[in-house]
């Protein structure tokens, strides 16, 4: 997902401060013939888009996410009363923890199972190093670290999580923490690292998108687009399709910001709603921007 990343769109689409963009219906874009040769649109969208596809075929990205384990996000669930504080938040996600039980000694190597019916075996993280896994590890923040989390019961258990493979059950580490009611569930298995791209340049004109939803015919997506304050007109989405790969993107047109236009200091994402000609059926969403797959947030 690239998990990060696909994570990236799963906050709540913001809306546009007064002044800014205003969501609009929008057209789409589409070229959706499978690829038989160089495209004959000079479209740079369309050029750039049938690269990504013509490299995607038995690329070890490709490999990694069509076979690998790649969750979308990090599969941590934690109980309604999490986090009490933010130094209970910042302990959690650097592992600053300390265990008054004796964890339980998990596997040396783990197997997280595929609902459509494949399998993959990775080396097991063993609770201390699971928790570590799951709050990202890192510094933690100066003005946060006062506290240490204490982990008074530990059992295994699995997950229900969504990955490029589609959901799948995966073994997990159910831990209680002093203070709170519930039970922290982590994955006791390490995602694969996902193979970057060549980082292509920037591709003027036009801009990358995420993937929020698939329709349940499979045929609209819905995008999220940059939609920051000054673009006019709203950007329009694109898709490029092949028989294996749908490669999305938006138009990217700013305009000079009028003097005294009040601004959202975050940026904020359209959706924009992109059809294609054949249902999605299994094959694999790319950003134009980088040529990284994306899954749906919701």
């Amino acid at each position: 997902m690239r998990p990060s990343r696909a994570l990236a769109l799963a906050a709540v689409l913001l809306s546009a401060a007064a002044g800014c963009a205003t969501t609009t219906t929008v057209q789409t874009s589409s070229t959706a013939a499978p690829r038989q040769g160089a495209p004959t649109d000079p479209n740079p969208f369309t050029v750039r888009a049938d690269t990504l596809a013509s490299a995607w075929d038995g690329s070890p990205l490709q490999q990694t996410w069509q076979n690998g384990y790649v969750p979308q996000g990090d599969g941590v669930r934690v109980p309604s009363d999490a986090f009490h504080s933010q130094a209970d938040k910042a302990a959690f996600a650097t592992g600053r923890v300390r265990f008054a039980v004796r964890p339980p000694i998990g596997p040396a190597q783990q197997t997280v199972r595929f609902d459509r019916g494949t399998t993959r075996t990775l080396p097991g993280l063993q609770p201390a190093d699971a928790l570590g896994v799951a709050g990202g590890g890192g510094p933690c923040p100066a003005s946060s670290c006062t506290t240490t989390l204490t982990v008074t019961a530990v059992r295994a258990t699995t997950l229900r999580l969504p990955t490029s493979q589609g959901m799948a059950t995966v073994p997990a580490w159910a831990l209680r923490i002093a203070g709170y009611q519930g039970e922290f569930t982590v994955p006791a298995v390490r995602p694969e690292p996902v193979p970057s791209t060549s980082n292509p340049p920037r591709l003027n004109g036009y801009e990358g998108a995420g993937l929020i939803r698939v329709s349940p015919d499979g045929r609209t997506l819905t995008l999220g687009v940059g939609a920051g304050c000054g673009k006019q007109p709203l950007p329009k989405g694109l898709v490029y399709e092949t028989k294996d790969v749908v490669v999305v993107g938006a138009t990217d047109d700013p305009a000079p910001i009028p003097p005294g236009t009040v601004c959202a200091a975050s940026a904020t994402e359209l959706p924009v709603p992109v059809h294609l000609s054949d249902p999605l059926d299994g094959r694999t969403v790319l950003d134009v921007a980088d040529g990284m797959p994306e899954l749906p947030v919701r």
